[in-house]
């Protein structure tokens, strides 16, 4: 059994794999006070395991902590910590710097060109909306990034008198008060970016969406999607495959 650890930029999602299967346990709020002792509590009851894959886009000390805790729960516990590169897996990384591309995009791309075979577009709703498109060989063509929904109606309400933050789901119509006006214009401004960048590329590309607004994306596009919120995990097990250990 390997743990896997997927640390986005507000929560962090810990999965088990079993003979290959996946299975999400929980994502937790790592802001919350009781946060570690929480975590500490959900691992010292499962079983050792053999491999602990972290990917990380927080701190570096949120990092570091959890390798504190992993060496105190499981001492000799091999550690997998992948890093994005200009090859691996596959996937040929088009940026510039390679390492400068995050860690959660290139295990989607890879986990994507593992599971999904074909061209597709990979779309990460999460605080950030990130958007890859990868051609069936692998080779990466580039991305795009622009605030998450939660972030771009927090921007606003912060940077505009007399408006206030509200996370409430309304009809994606247009509204009759300035709440619903506010969460639907930020949909559909997120909806645009995906939809405009999808139309560059041929109908034969896939999109793929993952993270934690995917869902709510997914049933305004008007085109066909996938929505697979394991993406980020199942690029983590792709590395526990191979001897990249730390």
């Amino acid at each position: 059994m390997n743990l896997l650890v997927d640390i986005g930029n507000s929560r962090l999602k810990w999965a088990v794999e079993t003979d290959g299967r996946i299975e999400v346990v929980e994502a937790l709020d790592y802001r919350q006070p009781r946060f570690f002792s929480i975590l500490r509590e959900r691992w010292l009851a499962i079983e050792p395991p053999k491999k602990l894959a972290i990917a990380s886009v927080s701190s570096k000390q949120l990092l570091t902590d959890i390798m504190d805790l992993r060496h105190s729960l499981w001492p000799e516990l091999a550690l997998v910590l992948p890093k994005s590169a200009d090859y691996a897996h596959g996937v040929k990384n088009s940026y510039v710097e390679p390492e400068k591309l995050g860690v959660d995009r290139w295990l989607g791309l890879i986990a994507a060109h593992r599971h999904y075979p074909g061209d597709v577009c990979v779309v990460d709703c999460g605080t950030a909306i990130t958007l890859d498109a990868m051609r069936a060989d692998g080779t990466h063509l580039g991305g795009l990034i622009c605030p998450g929904l939660i972030t771009m109606q927090k921007a606003l309400a912060s940077n505009t008198a007399d408006l206030t933050f509200n996370a409430r789901v309304y009809r994606t119509e247009p509204a009759n008060s300035t709440d619903a006006a506010i969460a639907n214009g930020v949909l559909m401004a997120a909806l645009g970016m995906v939809e405009h960048s999808v139309r560059q590329f041929s109908s034969s590309y896939r999109l793929l969406l993952t993270g934690g607004d995917a869902n709510t994306l997914a049933l305004s596009l008007s085109r066909p999607c996938v929505v697979d919120e394991k993406l980020v995990l199942k690029g983590l097990s792709v590395f526990c495959e191979g001897d990249r250990l730390a």
